[in-house]
C-alpha cells in the first residue's frame, strides 16, 4: 500500500506545480500497482480540495472531487473517534514540526494499516521516518 498526501494531490493537478511532471509520473506507477493499493483519508481529501480552490479555482477543486468520489482503485479510510485521539496526541507532542492536524491523522492511519510508503512532497512523511515516494 502506499498513502497519498495533499501535496501528492495537489502536483497531479496542477500543471504549474514544481513537481507536476514527477507526481505523473508516480500516478502512472501507482495506476500499475508498482506500490499496491493506494490509500487516503477523508482529512487528505478535504484538505486538498480545499487548496485546489484556494489555490487554482472553484472549478478545479470541484473536478478533482469528482474525480476522487469517483474513482474505483483509491481507497478512502474515514477517520474515526480512535484515530482522531491518536491524531490529537501526535499533533500535541511535534509540537517542533509544521504539521496539520491532518498530516497526525495520516500518520495514524498509516500505523494503524501498517504503510511504510507515502506519496508526497513535503517533508513531513520523512521527518517521522517515512519513505516519502517523489519520483
Amino acid at each position: 500500500m502506499i498513502f497519498l498526501d495533499t501535496s501528492a494531490f495537489y502536483a497531479m493537478e496542477v500543471k504549474a506545480d514544481v513537481n507536476h511532471r514527477h507526481a505523473i509520473a508516480v500516478k502512472e506507477r501507482i495506476a500499475k500497482n508498482k506500490y499496491g493499493l493506494p490509500v487516503t483519508t477523508n482529512l487528505v481529501i478535504a484538505e486538498a480540495i480545499t487548496l485546489l480552490r484556494l489555490k487554482a479555482g472553484h472549478r478545479e477543486a470541484v473536478a478533482f472531487g469528482e474525480k476522487l468520489f469517483a474513482s474505483k482503485s483509491l481507497k478512502t479510510v474515514r477517520v474515526s473517534e480512535s484515530v482522531e485521539k491518536k491524531a490529537w496526541e501526535l499533533f500535541k507532542k511535534y509540537s517542533d514540526k509544521m504539521l496539520s492536524f491532518a498530516d497526525c491523522a495520516s500518520f495514524a492511519v498509516m500505523e494503524e494499516l501498517k504503510i511504510s510508503r507515502a506519496f508526497a512532497f513535503d517533508e513531513h512523511f520523512s521527518q517521522l521516518s517515512y519513505e516519502a515516494v517523489k519520483e
